[in-house]
């Protein structure tokens, strides 16, 4: 209503702006105030007929269910309101000239006769307006709800992906602790099965959390690394090296550790001893870069992309609009993983 106001009040200004200077080309003595004033009853009443039109478009949408019942429901609307608004005017200008109303009918008979054509368009101008602010309105909350529906559905996306890494995750851990029972090691059984729970308590801490931080993350990786430690013996040397301004830092929850587990996965194929795992994380201004290198065997055919790592491409491609995740072949057999995610946009 206030906007219907101000609009009116707007264009009344400024016809009587123009009616202003055309009298005062002809000689009139009417003043500005004067003149705004005579042809007040003419434009301010539009704002009433256009909440009218507001109301009657509301009204047939909610009552006519077909274009053609709300198109006549339309017209009948139109030559009620302005034969209100030619009625009313008709009065009020009378009133506002000081003058009785004996001319009324020929007052309102002329006004039928030269501007009624003129008011029918503006009467439609303003139907086809609030036509359109009503289209828009409904186009932008469609857009609201759709992005709402998309966001709650790559919500569920990742919390699924996500969700996958954890049988994955246990499955590799509880293999290892299987085969260190085979083994006879039941110390480093025991061990294991007492990393593997407090593993598994920050798994649980953590699970409704979309993020956590890197120093999290990394402890994490260090519980994984030391139980793998255990069943490999020296065949694994592990190195992880983070920037202090990057322990902080708010990264998905669960993303790092397929890489290294993929990267231990693959060295402990390897019959050589001392395979590298080697990973470092640092800031560079506005990324957060991970590199990562190590072996891996000749006849390896998943060349890094294994299941943990599948899903953590797609995790990363739900979650940011640019980032890079890559494996690059060095010499003997080493293999250097690049990931590189934008820190403005962690809290995604």
């Amino acid at each position: 209503m206030v906007y219907q106001c101000v609009f009116w009040l707007a264009v009344h200004a400024i016809f009587t702006h123009i009616q202003f200077g055309s009298g005062k080309a002809v000689g009139s003595e009417l003043s500005w105030v004067r003149t705004w004033y005579y042809m007040s009853p003419w434009f301010l009443s539009w704002i009433g007929v256009t909440a009218g039109v507001f109301f009657s478009v509301d009204l047939n949408n909610r009552i006519y269910p077909t274009p053609s019942k709300r198109f006549l429901a339309h017209m009948l609307w139109m030559v009620a309101l302005l034969m209100c608004y030619w009625a009313f005017c008709s009065a009020a200008r009378n009133l506002v000239r000081g003058e009785d109303l004996s001319n009324y009918w020929s007052i309102f008979t002329r006004v039928l006769s030269t501007s009624s054509q003129l008011d029918v368009l503006i009467y439609l101008g303003v139907l086809a307006a609030i036509f359109s602010l009503r289209f828009y309105h409904k186009s932008v909350q469609e857009g609201i709800e759709l992005k709402r529906v998309q966001h709650e559905l790559t919500q569920e996306q990742l919390k699924n992906l996500r969700s996958q890494l954890n049988p994955h995750f246990l499955f590799n851990v509880l293999n290892t602790i299987a085969s260190l029972v085979r083994l006879k090691r039941e110390k480093d059984a025991v061990y294991a099965l007492s990393e593997l729970s407090m593993m598994l308590r920050k798994i649980l801490e953590t699970n409704n959390e979309s993020s956590v931080k890197i120093k999290d993350e990394v402890a994490f990786i260090n519980s994984y690394l030391a139980i793998q430690k255990i069943r490999f013996l020296d065949k694994l040397n592990t190195s992880i090296s983070v920037n202090t301004d990057c322990l902080e830092l708010q990264i998905p929850n669960m993303i790092l550790h397929p890489l290294v587990e993929n990267a231990v996965q693959h060295g402990s194929q390897l019959e050589s001893n001392q395979n590298p795992v080697d990973l470092k994380i640092s800031r560079d201004k506005d990324q957060l870069k991970l590199v990562m290198t190590n072996k891996v065997a000749k006849d390896d055919t998943h060349k890094g992309f294994g299941i943990g790592l599948t899903n953590t491409r797609e995790r990363l491609s739900k979650i940011y609009s640019h980032f890079v995740l890559e494996l690059y072949p060095l010499e003997n057999g080493i293999f250097e993983t690049r990931l590189a995610i934008p820190i403005e946009e962690q809290d995604a």
